[in-house]
């Protein structure tokens, strides 16, 4: 599993506007995150998409969180941006093993897949602005 370049642009633009509480034009998001500006909104634009963002038109307009950081995971925004978490191919859900029910390569695979999983749900924008820096 790699988290794409687009992800990891999506995180920093949620731990920002969650640490700053405020909306948030687009182009100071993107010069702040050294993100090209026609990518921030395409990410944005995912983001406001799934319900995570509100975003408001006009002079005054900009950005802000539609839910608190408690209530947003980084898992949640990863898989926004990247589709659901999977390991390997077999593991999606799709999947495409013949041997799906009998392979202990996708059974381990799986465990290490939801312990990711799982520790990525259990880490809130809370918990990441709580650490970051005045």
């Amino acid at each position: 599993m790699k988290i794409t370049k687009e992800a990891d642009y999506a995180l920093r633009i949620v731990a920002m506007l969650a640490k700053s509480g405020q909306q948030i034009e687009a182009k100071v998001i993107a010069e702040q995150n050294g993100i090209p500006y026609r990518f921030t909104l395409k990410i944005l634009r995912k983001i406001v998409q799934a319900g995570y963002l509100k975003s408001f038109r006009g002079v005054n307009g900009g950005y802000m969180l539609n839910k608190t950081p408690e209530e947003i995971t980084l898992r949640n925004v990863i898989e926004i941006i990247d589709g659901d978490i999977a390991l390997n191919g077999c593991l999606s859900e799709s999947g495409c093993c013949v041997n799906d029910g009998s392979c202990v390569i996708r059974r381990k695979l799986q465990h290490v897949q939801d312990i990711v999983t799982n520790e990525l749900d259990s880490i809130t924008f809370a918990d990441i602005i709580a650490e970051m820096p005045e």
